[in-house]
């Protein structure tokens, strides 16, 4: 039985749940022999399926962001915190891929919507709802602790506040002790146990947390010295302002600057630098390293602050205001172009061409050799003896003796330096026969950076698009 009996992956179950519960039915006509599942058109339609939910769920991620917003600041602030998340390289990019990033971000900011409304009313319900939304976002990727570890504690702190002022005494045992606390942490703890399927799978919920500690066990370079948390620092900023642009990145430390003199208006806004704090000490740090993925959800909270910003200038007086409402304007449409860009790339991705290419040039009964990840390189199209090494080996390459080699150049020069050179070169009897990167129509991202990352530039898996491919024939 799926999720049952041993079931393990290196991600928590919670997102295998919802992408299965939109497959079920698929599931159930295969078992009716209505359809066949074992072809490619089924398999081409669960892959859309998932890149539709995440599509979907970045959707609703921007309106939860501007539903917190709206609790934090006045509604015109908070359209501009949706916008700011909107227009960014990597949110376009991930709400558009399976995977579990935009997913986990989602419940992440809508367990911070309860958040704030705890901070706020202290309502029973809002603690129901947080701790249930803040236990899908870990059971969707576990990296996502980093961003709650504070939140109970400030939780608590609140409503011994809040309690004090009601009712003029109380105590801490109370705050921690309680029918709204109690509640959350029943509600948070048999969901954990619910989706991690602790009855019929907890043998499957060790080996997943044996994986994530041993992982994190080869990754962890906690930094030892101040120069190396220092490079730490400077990558970090150096990427959340690839990923929000120079201009909304001056802005959002403009917000935040301001917001320190508006504590008192905007009592609830400084609370989210808590998790942005966690996240950063806790998964950053510890793990040594980190990707602009990895700072999505930093650069989402800094947009509240950018948002801030925007408000001040646009609406602090009446003077200019025209002239104003130009310059926001053109800001947030250089970001949306900014951002545009990876559509395009996407669009314009290489490997299409290069199908094209080989179509009209390869016969489909040739032996073809993809040397790393298929998922990188060009589709099958119908060529019927393909053979695939993720690890290039000259040893196999002669026992295999493909007459073409096809490589991902990008990633077999930072993967296998000498090897590339190597086979570039002619010494493995093979000469190029194309070489290819598509030049989009519109392409502002800093491709030196995005391509360089053993320089210590962007890291980023915005370059996996429109890779260079290389084809090489065999020298008879």
């Amino acid at each position: 039985m799926k999720f049952s009996h041993g079931w393990s992956t290196p991600y928590p179950p919670f997102h295998f749940y919802v992408l299965s519960a939109f497959y079920l039915p698929f599931y159930f006509l295969d078992a009716l022999n209505i359809i066949n599942l074992q072809n490619l058109f089924m398999t081409t339609l669960f892959f859309i399926i998932g890149r539709l939910i995440s599509v979907f769920m970045g959707t609703a991620l921007v309106f939860v962001v501007y539903l917190c917003g709206c609790e934090i600041m006045e509604k015109k602030s908070a359209l501009f915190v949706s916008l700011i998340t909107a227009l960014t390289p990597p949110f376009l990019y991930y709400s558009k891929t399976a995977n579990v990033d935009i997913p986990y971000i989602f419940w992440f900011f809508l367990a911070t919507y309860f958040f704030i409304r705890i901070l706020k009313y202290h309502h029973t319900s809002d603690y129901i709802f947080f701790a249930g939304t803040a236990v899908f976002s870990i059971g969707t990727k576990g990296q996502a602790l980093g961003l709650f570890v504070l939140m109970p504690f400030i939780i608590i702190y609140s409503l011994y506040r809040h309690s004090k002022s009601r009712e003029g005494k109380t105590s801490i045992l109370k705050s921690i002790i309680n029918k709204k606390t109690l509640s959350a942490l029943v509600t948070g703890t048999s969901l954990f146990a619910i989706i991690h399927n602790f009855m019929f799978n907890f043998h499957g919920f060790k080996k997943y947390l044996f994986f994530a500690t041993e992982n994190a066990k080869g990754e962890i370079g906690f930094p030892s010295s101040i120069s190396d948390l220092s490079s730490m620092f400077i990558q970090t900023i150096k990427q959340l302002e690839f990923i929000l642009g120079l201009p909304f990145f001056l802005i959002c430390i403009i917000g935040f600057l301001y917001g320190l003199t508006k504590k008192d208006k905007y009592p609830y806004l400084f609370w989210l630098m808590v998790p942005v704090f966690t996240y950063y000490i806790t998964f950053i740090l510890i793990m040594g390293k980190n990707s602009v993925r990895h700072l999505i959800p930093i650069y989402i909270l800094m947009s509240f602050f950018g948002a801030l910003g925007i408000s001040y200038f646009l609406y602090a007086t009446r003077r200019f205001r025209m002239i104003k409402s130009l310059l926001v304007f053109i800001l947030f449409a250089n970001s949306a172009v900014y951002s545009f860009s990876v559509d395009v790339a996407m669009a314009s991705d290489s490997r299409y061409h290069v199908e094209q290419w080989m179509s009209e040039n390869i016969e489909k009964n040739e032996s073809i050799l993809f040397l790393g990840y298929m998922n990188y390189l060009p589709r099958r199209r119908g060529y019927t003896h393909i053979k695939n090494q993720i690890l290039a080996r000259q040893g196999a390459i002669k026992v295999l003796n493909p007459s073409y080699i096809l490589i991902n150049s990008d990633l077999l020069r930072s993967t296998q330096p000498s090897f590339y050179q190597k086979i570039l070169h002619g010494d493995m009897g093979y000469k190029q026969i194309l070489r290819y990167r598509s030049s989009p129509w519109l392409s502002l991202l800093p491709e030196h950076k995005i391509r360089e990352q053993e320089k210590n530039q962007i890291i980023t898996n915005l370059n996996l698009i429109n890779p260079e491919i290389i084809i090489l024939k065999k020298i008879n």
